[in-house]
Order: structure tokens, then C-alpha cells, then sequence
């Protein structure tokens, strides 16, 4: 597999540029497998340790549509994992990955509601 970059400001692999979607900018109804990189942002303030390990990797976004928890596990500035819960309760869980042609890809890992 070819290498990619992962920088806070920018993704480049395979041949291609995608700008980071701001999670502030989020929208539940609209977020998709194919919704491309999500800034993980600061995670030096107001942030907290989701998986336990001691390294602070997620925080959490206010939208106009839902609350969104954004985690960056591997702390290469881009979101690795959502999770997403809008205000009638509603929530769901996505995960990011690289398909075989290396195109970042949202997999939805839970949902339902509250």
C-alpha cells in the first residue's frame, strides 16, 4: 500500500486533497461513508481521555443538530472516530478507515436512540 499523510490542515493519498470538515459543521441527517476527513482539533483544552489509555483524544462539538463527540486515537489531527447525538435523542457511531484504494471511508458502528 502506498503511504498517505495525515496533518492537523491537511490529507494528501493517492494522488488526492481533501480539506477537513470542521465537526462544528456537522450535520446528523447529511454525514455519510463518503463525508471525507473531520478535524479532530484542539485536544489540549477541554478535551478528555475516551478510551482509558491516559492520552487525551476526544471532546466535544455543539451543532445547530447534535452534540458530536470527536476522537482522535492515534493524535494525527484528524478524527478517527463520531459519535453524534442529536436533540430528539437519535444517535449513532462511525468510525474512519481506508478502503483498498486508500480513500477514507465513515463506517456507522452503532445507532438508535436515547
Amino acid at each position: 500500500m502506498d503511504a498517505f499523510l495525515i496533518t492537523p490542515g491537511h490529507i494528501d493519498g493517492h494522488g488526492f486533497d481533501a480539506e477537513p470538515l470542521d465537526p462544528g459543521r456537522i450535520e446528523p441527517e447529511t454525514f455519510r461513508p463518503s463525508s471525507g476527513p473531520v478535524d479532530a482539533g484542539d485536544l489540549n483544552f477541554d478535551a478528555f481521555d475516551l478510551d482509558g489509555d491516559g492520552t487525551v483524544d476526544s471532546r466535544v462539538v455543539h451543532t445547530d443538530d447534535a452534540v458530536v463527540i470527536v476522537s482522535d486515537f492515534d493524535r494525527d489531527g484528524s478524527a478517527d472516530r463520531l459519535t453524534m447525538i442529536e436533540s430528539d435523542g437519535d444517535y449513532s457511531a462511525w468510525e474512519c478507515s481506508r478502503d483498498d484504494e486508500g480513500a477514507l471511508v465513515w463506517q456507522k458502528i452503532d445507532a438508535g436512540a436515547l
